[in-house]
This record gives structure tokens, C-alpha cells and sequence, in this order.
């Protein structure tokens, strides 16, 4: 798995039966990838405009890779989780 942080765009009006989320979480349908917001504002103020703040997302490479190449996102730095080896203590 990988963190990264991505500058994208919001999907949605904002409504509760159509929230903003962003455009990437769409491609982030394996298990155990998510995103969180970490533009550290109230989201009162996030409005769509100029409809781009920055998520941290946990990933796959492959995920990760599409992401890098569709140019709607902006990767601003990646890094692979290292894992605990199951017998580390």
C-alpha cells in the first residue's frame, strides 16, 4: 500500500443525498484504500471554488499509478507503507 497526497477536484452539489467528495475516490475500490480530506479547513468553507483541496489517500501501486496519470489530479508526494513483518514483535 501507499500514502499520498493529491490535489483534486469535488463531485457532488453538496446536498446529503449528493455530498462532495472527490473526483478521484472513484477509483479507489480495492480494499483497504480510503481518503481523508487534510485541507484543514471547516468544510462550511470548502466550497467548489475553484473546486480543488488535497486528500490523503491510501492505496494500491496500480491505483496509485492511475491516479499519476490522469491529468485532472496532482500527485504533491508519495510513499510506500512499509509493513511489519508478521512475526516483528
Amino acid at each position: 500500500m501507499w500514502n499520498a497526497e493529491i490535489a483534486t477536484s469535488w463531485q457532488g452539489n453538496g446536498t446529503d443525498e449528493v455530498p462532495f467528495a472527490p473526483i478521484l475516490g472513484a477509483l479507489l475500490t480495492q480494499e483497504g484504500e480510503g481518503w481523508e480530506d487534510v485541507t484543514a479547513q471547516p468544510s462550511a468553507n470548502l466550497t467548489p471554488d475553484p473546486n480543488v483541496y488535497i486528500v490523503r489517500v491510501r492505496c494500491e501501486a496500480e491505483t496509485l499509478d492511475a491516479i499519476e496519470s490522469d491529468s485532472r489530479f496532482l500527485v504533491l508526494w508519495s510513499e510506500l507503507i512499509k509493513e511489519e513483518p508478521e512475526d516483528a514483535i
